[in-house]
């Protein structure tokens, strides 16, 4: 027997709103790319500069000057600018979340 023919269909409850915590993911990525630009500020700063100021927070925070320390210094540039971009690869995502879950429902079929 065909299992289509024969199964009783059960009633499901209707699908409730995917948009209620939209405005949750929109307002997390757009504090996390504001803070990337702010990042991204403070790395072009520290680059015209030649002086960078390490960001770990257990001990003390280090400076690396450029024309004393270039090794150092573009290590940190480099560290610091990865961080930076997975922190506004992190913000996309949530803004594109937040636009997907606001987008209008697909009617299936």
């Amino acid at each position: 027997m065909n299992q289509k023919r024969t199964r009783v269909r059960l009633p499901h409850p209707k699908p409730g709103k995917t948009g209620r915590g939209a405005w949750v993911f929109l307002l997390i990525g757009s504090v996390l790319l504001a803070l990337t630009g702010l990042l991204d500020w403070a790395l072009v700063n520290a680059w015209l500069d030649g002086l960078i100021v390490t960001r770990n927070r257990a001990g003390p925070k280090l400076a690396y000057s450029q024309a004393q320390q270039p090794t150092q210094f573009y290590i940190e540039l480099l560290w610091q600018g990865t961080s930076t971009l997975l922190l506004g690869a992190l913000a996309v995502a949530a803004l594109w979340i937040g636009r997907v879950l606001m987008s209008p429902e697909k009617k299936l079929r």
